[in-house]
């Protein structure tokens, strides 16, 4: 993995997303050599552009045509863990290094999957629909997560926070992931050729793929099939990994028990899908990984790979421009 020792040549480091005035000053401070320019800052990004050296960047703001007018682009850093935006046909052509911020979400969103989880399982969704219209009902049912199965797919950082969570509620925690490493948290690691098999005696199935080529509309009716009939579909990963309509037809033909939605094929929902007038559905609107402290995170991991670009350390969070995660 190229790095750049000695650099003695003034080049420019471009922010392309907005990430606050005291983290612009903390890189600058440790890249002296770099010319920092934010996006914000500037009226015209084209007269920096060819000697733009680095790009900090969400992934979907580094479009084809400014990477191609990015003549003497090194590295791209993504402040974002998703990449599946990203022209990885140009970076591959010109060895451009692709990192990113996986690990910023863990927390938050292993939270919210946790809420959904309880949701479901004390019934809270219904009780709260219940409320709005003053209805005193005691007939929803009602069980713990003590016990269960969560088989989480796509075992990463996110995926290792989920089951370690899980396991102090006394859950069994399955996973799914490529290479099929073992995870101090997972009681059972399937690879993805055993995917369905994992699922099959799942409580909650949780999704935290991402999008990949080999990944696109995965989790079709088969799948679907393959669940328990009182499982939950979780997906917190990416929207485009299911087949939405074989989702709806899973929920509305009862196959599974229901589904806790935060990403979606196409976003914002149609106003007219109708997973919203489902009351086995919770939907949020893409909101899992926010967190106050995500840039706070996400410049800590920038700091780490722009100090090894410069020679010192190695980098964390490469991304394989082949596999495209």
């Amino acid at each position: 993995m190229e790095k750049r020792k000695g650099l003695s040549i003034m080049n420019n480091m471009l922010f392309l997303s907005k990430v606050g005035k005291k983290y612009i000053e903390e890189i600058q401070s440790i890249a002296p050599n770099f010319n920092v320019i934010s996006k914000d800052d500037v009226e015209d990004i084209s007269k920096y552009i060819e000697d733009v050296e680095v790009m900090v960047c969400f992934d979907g703001d580094a479009k084809k045509e400014l990477i191609d007018d990015a003549k003497n682009l090194k590295w791209i850093h993504l402040l974002s863990a998703g990449a599946d935006a990203m022209p990885f046909d140009i970076l591959k052509q010109r060895n451009i290094i692709l990192t990113n911020s996986k690990g910023v979400h863990k927390y938050q969103i292993s939270e919210q999957v946790l809420g959904y989880m309880l949701l479901f399982e004390r019934g809270l969704n219904y009780f709260i629909r219940k409320q709005i219209n003053r209805e005193w009902d005691k007939s929803v049912r009602v069980s713990e997560l003590y016990g269960k199965t969560v088989c989480i797919l796509g075992v990463g950082s996110i995926g290792e926070e989920i089951a370690r969570i899980a396991r102090e509620f006394g859950m069994k925690t399955v996973g799914v992931r490529k290479s099929g490493k073992s995870s101090p948290f997972i009681d059972e690691m399937y690879t993805d050729e055993n995917m369905i098999y994992a699922v099959s005696n799942a409580d909650y199935v949780i999704c935290a793929l991402p999008l990949t080529d080999d990944t696109y509309h995965l989790l079709d009716a088969e799948f679907f099939k393959s669940m328990k009939s009182d499982s939950v579909f979780i997906n917190i990963g990416r929207g485009s990994v299911v087949d939405e309509v074989s989702l709806i037809d899973a929920l509305r033909q009862k196959n599974i028990r229901g589904a806790a939605l935060d990403v979606f094929g196409n976003e914002p929902l149609s106003k007219d899908s109708p997973l919203w007038d489902m009351e086995n559905v919770v939907i949020t609107p893409h909101t899992a990984g926010i967190s106050p402290r995500y840039m706070e995170r996400a410049v800590q991991i920038l700091k780490h790979n722009l100090k090894a670009y410069m020679g010192d350390g190695d980098y964390i969070n490469v991304i394989d421009l082949k596999k495209q995660y």
